[in-house]
């Protein structure tokens, strides 16, 4: 929803999120950067009244959601000297291990769950945040999240979405369809609508091919389970598995039912031809109603990905946001202080008003500012999920999801080679590991 590498061809995926307007999810391309605001002197683990907080929610709205907590965090917290510091997205991200690392860093910074804080923690580079994360408001998947592999809170979650299959209720009504449960089911329903002359699936590939990646996620979840997904994004299991043989082979049932221009469309093309409805279905988050017009997004559900084999427990991919802090922080009990406030329901809920997003707030006992049936439908999937994991490069890393990209938009090429394309992937990913 991640260390972004110029050399890469295709748009990041938080770059084609921000083309979405998520504006809680990533930042707007080009909005201009901020530097690190000079620490008052007593920075360098000396005790500091300074609460820097670095955020790469550059979008209007997510600079004023920021703001607003920083404020709101003042009037409850005036002995702390506050300050916003915004960075664009993927210069945010091309910095923040080495922010981490600075004798004065920033306090606080927005971050996500997954491995990458993982291994921020691993080498020591953030905050221990037990004492203030809080006993009750979060799912047992959220806190198993938050925590290092020492069983240390590093992370403070704040908001949410999820992935789902996105439709329009007019053209599926138009159409006699329905949302499908299984994975047969959903192989018929593709055949109905190719035969209507409907394009089944949009899947714009040509700057957002990380799109793979969620197909990939949540067919080797349906088919292997979490356990297999994340000792593989690990490295402790192969590509050349048999039972990612078996992933693709599933996938290979729908590839005739791409959006044949796939391979050509950029980003802003597909979703406008699944606005139009010359593409029925969009493997997506909720940031693709973000971008609808305001007459669009009442028209808009979607359903949980296809059930493959009945006996694997459902887990669902949630991407979680938050906040972190530096283990160099000059100010612990600020940074404590604030990252025990963003924890509470009415700090989030604020955040969620003022930046006029689609996301769920990830402490349970906060509402939405807007409930809209589709944020509820959202909601209630991702309780019910045994599981929940974050997204492919969240789960690893983004040259482990450009190994990933490579084999799969290769495979919707020569899905006869499957065999091939698993060798070189990998070959890939064991490289993007530096093995």
């Amino acid at each position: 929803m991640s260390q972004l590498h110029a050399s890469r061809r295709d748009v990041s995926r938080r770059g084609f999120l921000a083309g979405f307007g998520a504006l809680g999810i990533a930042s707007t391309l080009g909005a201009c950067a901020t530097s690190t605001p000079a620490r008052p002197a007593g920075g360098g683990g000396q005790s500091s009244t300074a609460l820097v907080l670095k955020s790469r929610e550059s979008s209007d709205n997510g600079r004023k959601g920021m703001q607003a907590l920083l404020d709101e965090f003042a009037k409850q917290h005036p002995q702390y000297k506050s300050t916003l510091n915004t960075m664009e997205a993927a210069a945010f991200q091309q910095q923040i291990r080495a922010d981490l690392t600075l004798s004065t860093p920033p306090d606080v910074l927005t971050w996500f769950a997954g491995e990458i804080a993982s291994d921020f923690a691993q080498q020591s580079l953030l905050l221990d945040v037990t004492s203030v994360y809080p006993a009750q408001g979060y799912s047992e998947q959220f806190a198993k999240l938050s925590t290092d592999a020492t069983g240390k809170k590093i992370f403070i979650p704040t908001v949410y979405y999820w992935w789902g299959v996105f439709y329009r209720k007019s053209y599926f009504d138009k159409w006699g369809v329905a949302e499908p449960k299984t994975w047969d089911e959903f192989v018929a329903l593709c055949k109905t609508l190719q035969g209507k002359g409907v394009s089944p699936i949009a899947l714009p590939l040509a700057d957002a091919a990380w799109l793979t990646a969620s197909w990939f996620d949540y067919l080797n979840l349906r088919i292997n389970g979490a356990g297999f997904h994340r000792a593989l994004l690990a490295g402790d299991e192969a590509y050349t598995d048999a039972r990612v043989t078996k992933v693709l082979d599933t996938w290979k049932e729908v590839l005739p039912y791409l959006d044949p221009a796939s391979k050509g469309l950029a980003s802003t093309e597909g979703y406008a031809k699944w606005q139009q409805g010359k593409d029925a279905m969009f493997l997506c988050g909720p940031f693709l109603a973000d971008a609808m017009p305001a007459d669009v997004k009442d028209d808009i559900s979607f359903f949980q990905f296809p059930i493959v084999d009945p006996a694997v427990p459902v887990v669902e991919e949630a991407p979680l946001d938050g906040f972190i802090a530096s283990a160099h922080t000059a100010n612990p009990e600020g940074a404590k202080a604030f990252l025990g406030f963003v924890a509470t329901p009415a700090a989030q809920e604020l955040y969620l008003k003022i930046s006029g997003n689609a996301l769920l707030p990830a402490n349970s006992d906060a509402k939405s500012p807007v409930s809209t049936p589709l944020l509820e439908k959202g909601r209630a999937m991702v309780a019910g999920a045994a599981d929940v994991t974050q997204f492919f490069n969240r789960d690893t890393n983004d040259d482990q999801l450009n190994a990933l990209t490579t084999a799969l938009v290769r495979f919707i090429d020569e899905p006869d080679k499957g065999a091939d394309i698993q060798k070189q992937w990998q070959s890939d990913s064991a490289k993007a590991r530096g093995n």
